[in-house]
């Protein structure tokens, strides 16, 4: 491969740089799994006015009420929609007091600072991410625990 080296002169002083050098202080672009992920908690964060912590607090309490509710086939298909669902399984609040099922999904939400009616704005934001995706199996099968 060929080094282009670059020589600049400004008034009395000299300047020599190669493109390799220039290019090496770019920043890289996220991949895009990484990008999708935040996509999705950024989207729910901007449009619903919480913070990172609590978008991605209610993305993993979303999925493991899922993951407790649904059969392993059907999860596993919500799971691979979700970029790092495993991650963001690990940012839900425990569940306390022996709450399953909606009950538990609730007390998630309340241990984030945020109500119940919370629920019901995260998921359609999550249904619309997965349907500009292409993720309508997932679409289908989030929006039938809602």
């Amino acid at each position: 491969m060929k080094k282009i080296v670059i020589t600049l002169l400004f008034g009395a002083s000299l300047f020599g740089f190669s493109l390799d050098s220039v290019s090496s202080m770019l920043p890289t672009a996220p991949t895009a799994k990484t990008t999708k992920q935040v996509s999705l908690a950024q989207q729910i964060s901007s449009q619903l006015g919480v913070s990172d912590q609590q978008a991605q607090g209610g993305i993993g309490s979303i999925l493991s009420y899922a993951r407790n509710t649904l059969p392993a086939n059907k999860y596993s298909v919500l799971q691979n929609a979700v970029p790092g669902a495993d991650s963001l399984l690990k940012l839900a609040p425990a569940v306390t007091g022996g709450a399953s099922g909606m009950g538990a999904l609730v007390s998630q939400f309340s241990s984030l600072g945020l109500d119940q009616g919370m629920i019901a704005k995260f998921v359609p934001i999550m249904l619309n991410y997965f349907k500009s995706n292409g993720s309508f199996d997932a679409m289908g099968i989030l929006s039938s625990l809602f």
